[in-house]
């Protein structure tokens, strides 16, 4: 009646009563819980259909697509790419996104759903991985004609503003959506939180979220892991080397070749003198005498 009603309104003002919004997913999971503490006599069970059955085949779905989805780009990627760390660099972003859309999830106190959270990691897995694709395949282009190191250095500073200005103009489109906003443009007015806005609530903000955080991470730690690749690759060599002199001893070639390096480190640059004589007899058709001096290689036997 209007009077409980109204009870109940004056009670959730004054703070005596508090409204907890109700998670079919919580309620299910709690209900199973208690009915594995409390069995069911010989005979009896318990199945969840309608929307549970529903969400639990969709979900089973969304698995697979998502393994599909993430192994077919791993074969394109590592044709494109020709290298396997790279191709997995590539879908590193993947997982990147699929963290930002957990913190997005809790940021906005907003529920995982199966369907349309998970639909949008499935979505992010074909977006995100673009910022990367990007960053290697400039890197691959740069590294032709400069050290790899500095390929890396110029790869980040000429795609940084255009992935970051793709992906504010993507997350600045769906906040609206992330919100509950409907914009009325024929009626003129909008609305917040319609039934139509938040069937679409979750996907737009795993999206922006997952978007946002992965791209942020992506530009830092993609190009931080092709340098490490190439650190930890020197470095090893090095050691190899040096394991090599250490067992083989002065004689092997490997000790060689650091006695010729270490040699060839301290050497000074070869100077070259020019000396053209000025006294040339007409017989030798103006022929100039040169004669160059230069600073002999020693190196270790």
């Amino acid at each position: 009646s209007n009077q409980d009603e109204s009870d109940l309104s004056a009670q959730l003002a004054s703070g005596e009563l508090r409204m907890v919004p109700v998670n079919p997913n919580e309620r299910i999971s709690e209900l199973s819980k208690w009915i594995e503490t409390n069995p069911f006599p010989s005979g009896l069970g318990t199945v969840w259909t309608g929307d549970q059955e529903d969400q639990a085949e969709s979900g089973a779905f969304l698995q697979k697509a998502f393994a599909g989805a993430l192994g077919l780009m791993f074969i394109i990627l590592l044709a494109q790419f020709n290298s396997v760390y790279n191709a997995l660099l590539v879908l590193l972003a993947v997982i990147l996104s699929t963290a930002g859309v957990l913190i997005g999830m809790l940021v906005m106190d907003q529920p995982f759903s199966i369907i349309m959270t998970g639909t949008g990691i499935v979505a992010l897995a074909g977006i995100v991985v673009n910022n990367n694709i990007v960053l290697i395949d400039t890197y691959q282009e740069y590294e032709k004609y400069m050290p790899r190191v500095e390929a890396i250095i110029r790869t980040a500073q000429d795609r940084i503003r255009p992935v970051i200005l793709t992906t504010i103009t993507t997350m600045a489109g769906l906040t609206p959506m992330m919100f509950g906003l409907s914009l009325d443009f024929s009626g003129g007015g909008y609305t917040v939180d319609s039934p139509t806005a938040l069937w679409w609530k979750q996907l737009a903000t795993a999206v922006v979220f997952g978007l946002g955080i992965a791209t942020f991470l992506t530009l830092m730690v993609t190009p931080s892991l092709l340098a490490m690749r190439i650190w930890v690759v020197t470095y090893a060599r090095w050691t190899s080397q040096l394991l090599a002199k250490l067992s083989l001893g002065r004689a092997s070639s490997a000790a060689r070749d650091w006695a010729l390096v270490r040699e060839a480190s301290h050497v000074l640059n070869t100077e070259i003198i020019w000396d053209f004589h000025s006294e040339v007899k007409p017989e030798e058709n103006s022929k100039k005498e040169l004669t160059a001096a230069s600073t002999p290689l020693k190196a270790a036997e």
